[in-house]
């Protein structure tokens, strides 16, 4: 079954519909809606020359910050999908010089799609909530339209680091993107 980035069934699979409506393009659906799917069919081939509406699962990478001594604390990863955008997994994978895990040393302020947060209250959120082996922690992140910025904003919240020391925190967001 094939989704759009919005989660509704494009091109009519028709495997999970409850209202006999095979697809939300208007093909065979109950009476007194449209029954011609002629139309249908051909937005789901594509223009002519142009690949086929699909759908894939694909990761899209926020980069990497390093905390030093000597650097801010406060920082953002930032994304710009090039695709139409529907994130469902947030992954943070944070280390220190040490080799051990630092998920613990910070935290997240805020996630935005756009100028809206994805947040429902102004309280951080450890990120070890979202490591890579965190179970449950899927999301229903706003979609986003290419060139829509997708921020995670950070903070840095362990011990004062000294010297050399440093914390890296590293984010992807695995999600629905329709090419």
């Amino acid at each position: 079954m094939a989704y759009d980035v919005l989660g509704y069934d494009v091109l009519g699979d028709g495997d999970d519909d409850v209202s006999g409506a095979d697809d939300m393009l208007g093909a065979q659906v109950s009476p007194g809606g449209l029954r011609n799917a002629r139309w249908a069919r051909q937005l789901r081939q594509g223009a002519p020359g142009a690949p086929a509406i699909s759908e894939m699962m694909l990761p899209l990478g926020l980069g990497s910050f390093t905390v030093s001594a000597t650097s801010a604390t406060t920082f953002t990863l930032t994304a710009v999908p090039q695709l139409a955008y529907r994130g469902e997994r947030l992954i943070l994978s944070a280390f220190n010089t040490t080799g051990g895990d630092a998920g613990g040393l910070f935290v997240i302020n805020d996630i935005k799609v756009g100028q809206r947060s994805q947040l429902v209250s102004p309280s951080s959120l450890p990120a070890a909530a979202f490591a890579a082996t965190a179970f449950g922690v899927r999301l229903a992140i706003d979609p986003a339209v290419p060139g829509v910025i997708i921020t995670v904003s950070c903070s840095y919240i362990g011990p004062a680091l000294t010297g050399d020391d440093t914390a890296t925190i590293t984010g992807t967001i695995l999600g629905r993107a329709a090419g």
